[in-house]
Parts: C-alpha cells; sequence; structure tokens
C-alpha cells in the first residue's frame, strides 16, 4: 500500500513539475525566440552618429508615496505597467486601479515586474496622500509604485508616451486622462502586440477585459523574453 501511494504521489509530482521544466528548458535554454516577442512602439531614436535604438520612455523625476525618488533609472531592470489617474477621481479611476490591482497579484512573485501609476493631479495628490490612497485599498507598494511630480512635466511625460493628462473643469473631478496603460520593458521601451488587422495597439485599455487580458498575456511573453535574455548572457 505505501509503495502504491508513493508510486502515485510520484505520479503526480511528475504531472505538475514537468510541464513547466520543459516550459523553462525551451524559452530559457534556446538561443533563438521561438515565441513571438511584441513590437516596439514609437520611432526608432538617434543615439550616436549613425546609431539608432527604439523610441524609449523619457526621463523623469517623479516621488513616490513613501518619499522616494522615482525615475527611469530607478525604474531599469523592471518590466512595469505605466498609468495615470488621480486619488479623488470619482469615476474612471476605482475600476482602473481595481484592474490593475488584479493584474499586480497574479505577477507579485516575479520580483522585476511593477506597477506605476501616476497622478494628474499632484496639486492635492502629495506623497501623504498617495501614501494613504494606497494604505486604504490595501495596495501592495512594495510592487505598485504611486508616483506625485511638477505637473508640467508629468502631462509632458503622459504625451510622450502616447497617453493623455490634462485639467478639464468640465470634467467630473476636474481632470481626463487616458484608461489606456502601456507596457515598458526591462530597457525602457514601450512594447505592444498588434491587434487582428495588424496595426500595433501602442497601448491597452485597463477598461476592457479583452485588452486586460491581452495586457496580462503580454506580461508574460515580456518576463519570457527577459528572463531568456539574462540566461543567454549568463552561458555567453
Amino acid at each position: 500500500m505505501a509503495t502504491k501511494s508513493t508510486f502515485n504521489r510520484a505520479v503526480l509530482i511528475a504531472v505538475l513539475v514537468l510541464p513547466a521544466l520543459l516550459y523553462l528548458f525551451f524559452v530559457y535554454g534556446q538561443k533563438k525566440v521561438f515565441f513571438k516577442t511584441l513590437d516596439y512602439v514609437g520611432p526608432k531614436e538617434v543615439v550616436a552618429e549613425g546609431d539608432t535604438n527604439y523610441h524609449s520612455v523619457p526621463e523623469f523625476n517623479l516621488v513616490g508615496s513613501d518619499g522616494t525618488p522615482v525615475t527611469v533609472e530607478s525604474m531599469d531592470s523592471t518590466i512595469y505597467v505605466m498609468s495615470f489617474f488621480f486619488a479623488t477621481c470619482p469615476t474612471i479611476c476605482p475600476a482602473m486601479n481595481f484592474h490593475l490591482n488584479e493584474i499586480e497579484s497574479r505577477f507579485k512573485g516575479y520580483e522585476n515586474f511593477k506597477l506605476l501609476s501616476i497622478t494628474v493631479d499632484p496639486a492635492k495628490d502629495s506623497v501623504e496622500a498617495l501614501a494613504a490612497y494606497a494604505k486604504m485599498r490595501n495596495y501592495n507598494t512594495d510592487k505598485w509604485v504611486f508616483a506625485t511630480g511638477e505637473q508640467t512635466e508629468i502631462y509632458d511625460l503622459a504625451k510622450k508616451v502616447y497617453l493623455n493628462a490634462f485639467e478639464d473643469q468640465t470634467a467630473e473631478g476636474g481632470f481626463l486622462h487616458s484608461t489606456n496603460a502601456i507596457l515598458v520593458d526591462w530597457n525602457g521601451h514601450i512594447r505592444s502586440r498588434k491587434d487582428e488587422n495588424g496595426n500595433l495597439m501602442g497601448s491597452y485599455d485597463v477598461l476592457e477585459v479583452v485588452q486586460l487580458n491581452d495586457m496580462e498575456s503580454d506580461i508574460k511573453v515580456l518576463i519570457a523574453e527577459y528572463e531568456r535574455e539574462k540566461h543567454n548572457l549568463l552561458d555567453d
């Protein structure tokens, strides 16, 4: 009886573990990318004479809800979702952050993934206000960065990453901003899938279930790509 129990346990472990081991072998053990990677968003940029690079998220200087600087450098080597919101938003923000919280919970075990949500109302959303906002909703600020800064810089950043953020006194709460979020890879490049017609999506509407699921799938693609790259660097 004990032998049969041991055998059954071994079979169960094999069923659970083998697929993961095979996945790791094929993803990280191959020099070539066999899975479909995400496209780069934006035109290439000249970084030196005769040398170009993919469009990157521009430099920004913000402050997180814990009082620490939030910059391009602090987000380096991190795959992250960037979005815009404000703490007193009476309409779309609660639903946006509810869905983003689901994304955070699904990837909380991966140390190189984060969320970055930037307020469009820095006059009200101080460091302390953002800390209280996150604490009240029990958001995991180890993985989810809520940031504030200079309003002009924030609005300029939104434009440069192909999102919207501006004051509008006719809107509820006094501000308008995108319900979309962007995916940023570990090198600071914006990445996206193409839609069914072959057009680059560029960003993901987090209020749309289909696009939210697309985002989750594409985060997995970026993670696989990043881990494969790190694995290959170790082999070189």
